[in-house]
């Protein structure tokens, strides 16, 4: 190996240490309550160290968001290719679909929020623009993928890809406010149920209003385990 190649994976392999010490510090402290400093001593550099790999602590969370959505288009897309495989139903998988997003969203749903502000103009995020582009790339491949699924499923009314499109940013909707009233234990902040029980019902709902079927069977077993704990208010 060279003393040029040698440079670019110690370069490498200290980006992914810095990284790597962000992500653990996001996940036990949280994004807004992390510091640069934090996670200059995290991972035993200087803060000026950091400045050399990223622009800010927000490029860093979009750095690991990106590598969270590149494992969610992953899972995805194994979702689908096994859905088809097996034959399963539409509702099958997309409940697989939505567990496999709460799991990507509750690491790297702050980041989306603020995202949402910079959208907004209340907040400046500095992220290198690379980045920025490959994160959209990635996750707009992710909601084509969902597209081709709903037009191709005889389950669905959709009947174009402009409907189809509708019906994908309607799910992803519906997915990201769910995800809002669970911690991250997986437990509701306003009630006792549980997020898979939560999940099965929420897609048994969407089912109602965007499948072909004016009414699709909700198992008792299901309807008992959602009403079998209490409302902890």
């Amino acid at each position: 190996m060279g003393v040029k190649e040698r440079k670019e994976r110690e370069k490498l392999q200290r980006s992914q240490d810095i990284l790597e010490a962000a992500r653990r510090l996001f996940e036990s402290k949280g994004f807004l309550n992390t510091t640069l400093q934090d996670v200059a001593n995290e991972a035993e550099i200087s803060v000026g160290l950091i400045y050399r790999y990223f622009q800010s602590k927000e490029d860093m969370f979009a750095s690991l968001a990106l590598k969270g959505a590149e494992q969610f288009d992953q899972d995805l897309e194994a979702t689908l290719k096994k859905g088809a495989r097996k034959k399963n139903t539409a509702q099958a998988v997309l409940t697989n679909i939505a567990k496999s997003f709460f799991d990507f969203y509750s690491p790297y749903g702050e980041y989306f929020d603020m995202l949402l502000y910079s959208y907004k103009g209340l907040k400046q995020v500095q992220i290198q623009g690379s980045t920025l582009t490959k994160l959209m790339s990635v996750t707009l491949g992710s909601l084509d993928k969902l597209k081709t699924f709903i037009v191709e499923s005889p389950e669905f009314r959709a009947e174009n890809d402009d409907e189809a499109l509708q019906v994908v940013f309607l799910l992803w909707g519906i997915l990201l406010g769910c995800h809002k009233i669970f911690d991250g234990s997986g437990r509701g902040h306003l009630f006792a149920f549980s997020r898979e029980v939560f999940i099965d019902q929420v897609v048994q709902q969407i089912m109602v209003g965007i499948a072909k079927s004016a009414h699709v069977s909700q198992t008792s077993e299901n309807k008992s385990a959602l009403y079998d704990e209490r409302p902890t208010l």
